[in-house]
Parts: C-alpha cells; structure tokens; sequence
C-alpha cells in the first residue's frame, strides 16, 4: 500500500508569491494538479491573469516589498479559499555584476525583494498557521545561498539570508506545528533567468557556463514532493544537496577550481 501523504492537498489552500511566472507559476500549476486550492500573489495584474485563469487559482494583486499589501492581499485570499496551509515565497530576482560596478540601489532592492519579500510573505500567513497547529512554510534560496559564486556580491548574500531566517524561525514556530523547508533551485530555465543571462560578466558566465539550466517543473516537482515528505531542505541538483549537507565544508575544496574557471575568463576577456 502507497505512504500516505503528510499533506492532504485536495483539502488545503496554497498560496505562493512570485506565482505569475516562472517556477512560482510550476509550483501553481503543480499543487493544483494534486486538487489544491491554490492563489498567486505578484505584481503584474495581466501575467497573473494569465498564469491563474486557465488552472482555476485564485489571485490577487501585491509587491512583496510591501508588508501591508502583502497582508491585504492574505486576508483576501483567505477570505476566498480559506486559511493558508502552505506558502511558498518564491517572489525574487536577480541582478548579476561585479561588485564595484553594480549600483548601490541594486544591492538594495535585492534584498528588499529576495530577503524582505520572504519576511514579509511569512508574517501574512504564519500567525494563523501557528494557531491551527499546522501549516508548511517554503521559502527560496538558492545554491548562491548556500556557496560564493563570483558576480552574484547583490543576489548571494539576500539568499543566504533566507537560508538562515529558516534556520531561525523552525525554532520558533516547528513546536506549534509548522514546518520550514528552504528551497535551493539550481539554474533553472525561466523568463528571469534569460534577463539575467543578459547582464553576466564573462566570469560568471564561464563558472555557469557549463551547468544545464533545469524547467521550473522539475523545480515544481522537487517542491511538491518535499511538502509531501515533510522535508527541511529541498535540493533538486546534487551539488546543491553536497553544499547543504556539507555547509561550509565543501568551498574551501571548490574554491581552486572556481579560481581557476574565472582567471582563465577574465584572461580571454
């Protein structure tokens, strides 16, 4: 006889930010495929239109950014498809460059986005889930979170970040019932992955050069089955699944050869 699931996704809601495309919109579609109730939150009206109609979800308008819009936006959903039983904040860019050229804004804006955006999503959702006793909480980091990758001095520190707010918070709210789980997407082939292709210094594009960007379906898939199975870290490459289990242990033994890769790209350049 089949396991059981730990998640009854034909009786829970899912919402998820940055739902309008990308692995967001994968994660949509594959919750909804289980039976979820399912609701996208992001900030293009249009785009959330048309990743939301065709599959039946829900959606509402908000900037991540913005802790009051996020709430509002929340509170609507819930309203309409009942209490969240899973959020996955998958809301995030990035903004490739080397340190000294990149504009100090951007730094900003990334962690407003990637970090804030998480902080925010998280706090809309979690007192309820803390007072039901359950609820799963995903939230994106990405394998430049978990391990330096030259050209990413904006992007790699906002992921680390959210790394580390999961590590915090299961502290606080695992006791009550609520689950934390990372996500580390590898590269993986999406509209915001071509716009950032589009900005790579040469360095960075030799160290990612060789890696074989994933679909956000098979991200979707990843995510999915680590609701299912209750995990804490969800890695879908096995470099990722190294760097997470061994943390700081692996660079040290990478760093050569990622020097290597980037001297030989800034001589040919």
């Amino acid at each position: 006889m089949a396991k059981r699931s730990r998640f009854d996704w034909q009786r829970s809601h899912v919402i998820v930010t940055g739902g309008s495309q990308g692995i967001g919109a994968a994660v949509a579609r594959a919750a909804r495929s289980r039976g979820a109730a399912v609701s996208v939150i992001a900030r293009g009206e249009e785009q959330l239109r048309a990743t939301a109609e065709p599959i039946g979800a829900a959606w509402a308008r908000a900037d991540v950014t913005d802790p009051e819009a996020v709430q509002r936006a929340v509170e609507q959903l819930e309203a309409r498809s009942g209490p969240c039983d899973a959020l996955v904040a998958c809301a995030g860019t990035a903004l490739p460059g080397r340190f000294l050229d990149v504009p100090l804004d951007e730094f900003e804006s990334q962690m407003r986005l990637n970090y804030l955006g998480a902080v925010h999503a998280a706090r809309a959702v979690l007192p309820g889930m803390v007072s039901r006793g359950r609820g799963h909480l995903v939230l994106t980091s990405s394998t430049a979170g978990v391990i330096g990758v030259v050209g990413y001095t904006g992007y790699g520190p906002t992921k680390a970040a959210v790394h580390q707010l999961a590590h915090c918070l299961r502290y606080e709210v695992e006791p009550a019932g609520v689950t934390v789980a990372v996500l580390y997407p590898p590269d993986t082939d999406t509209p915001g992955f071509a716009a950032e292709n589009t900005r790579k210094p040469p360095e960075t594009a030799a160290v990612s050069g060789a890696i074989i960007p994933v679909s956000a379906d098979v991200v979707a898939a990843a995510v999915i089955a680590g609701i299912d199975k209750g995990r804490h870290h969800i890695a879908i490459d096995p470099l990722t699944r190294v760097l997470v289990r061994a943390g700081g242990i692996a660079e040290p033994i990478l760093r050569p050869i990622l020097a290597r890769t980037i001297r030989r790209a800034r001589e040919s350049g």
